[in-house]
């Protein structure tokens, strides 16, 4: 969470101080992609470089350095995810989960499975047994306490994170693992549904073409005033993430067209209900 604050601060920063990140890159004697990665939140700055070298360079008055300070040193501190083994938590979804973590909404478009934040445990081990990747019975075991650790964000007292998800049809009825399997799952979703952050709208197929053809796709948005949050797409070696302006609208846009084009909250919960008794 600190991190993300502190690389949207001294983006900030940087730009009302009317500097390029090449002028910052030559202070700090690294790369110009160094500094975007501080700016991303791809990796935090040290502290030193902080104290010595931004901080002033930004003009940044006395009094409020502390705060900036000690933002980073809180950003090196590892969470509860970077204890798992690269196999089963890469370093590019490692990022991701930080940043799911310490966002106030996520946005998600997905076409052919559950949202990892709303699977179940049996869904998930189905799931990452049919993986793109070859993984071991350990490997699938983290991978899937992996993912249940990350729900525990749509249920903590301080914040809880709010989800709008939108699925296609096809999410509820391709099988993963067997039908007692995906009846959990189905029920799983209608009693998720009564947390007041939790927003589930189902795009039938008879609605014909959307927004949304093009593949799944995130919306993170952020608690500080002025972040504009992030567009993420997953592919098969890593993931893009999306910070112009005008990819984050694109993405909004078509967020906004499937959520219109959806059944509304109470037909999905219908819908998702009727499905659930076919697989008992």
């Amino acid at each position: 969470m600190w991190r993300r604050w502190l690389a949207h601060e001294l983006t900030r920063l940087r730009k009302e101080a009317a500097l390029e990140r090449g002028e910052v890159a030559e202070k700090l004697r690294c790369s110009t992609q160094k500094v975007g990665h501080i700016e991303t939140a791809f990796v935090p700055p040290k502290v030193r470089d902080l104290e010595e070298i931004l901080l002033p360079l930004y003009g940044v008055t006395e009094d409020r350095r502390p705060y900036y300070v000690q933002a980073a040193k809180d950003a090196r501190r590892k969470g509860w995810w970077e204890s798992y083994e690269s196999e089963a938590l890469p370093e590019w979804f490692s990022l991701f989960v930080g940043l799911e973590q310490g966002a106030s909404q996520i946005r998600t478009y997905e076409a052919q499975l559950i949202p990892g934040l709303l699977q179940t445990r049996e869904y998930a081990k189905a799931v990452a047994r049919r993986g793109t990747a070859e993984r071991g019975q350990e490997q699938i075991e983290q991978h899937v306490e992996v993912r249940m650790s990350r729900q525990e964000a749509l249920f903590r007292k301080d914040a809880p994170l709010r989800l709008w998800a939108v699925l296609d049809e096809a999410a509820l009825l391709r099988v993963m693992g067997d039908r007692e399997v995906m009846r959990e799952q189905l029920v799983h979703l209608l009693t998720v549904t009564e947390t007041p952050k939790v927003t589930i709208q189902v795009i039938p197929f008879e609605h014909g073409a959307h927004a949304g053809l093009m593949g799944r796709f995130q919306l993170l948005d952020f608690p500080w005033t002025g972040d504009p949050g992030i567009a993420y797409i997953e592919h098969r070696a890593g993931a893009l993430y999306l910070e112009e302006p005008g990819e984050i609208e694109a993405h909004t846009v078509a967020f906004e067209h499937l959520c219109a084009l959806a059944l509304s909250p109470d037909d999905s919960a219908t819908m998702i209900e009727s499905i659930a008794k076919e697989y008992s």
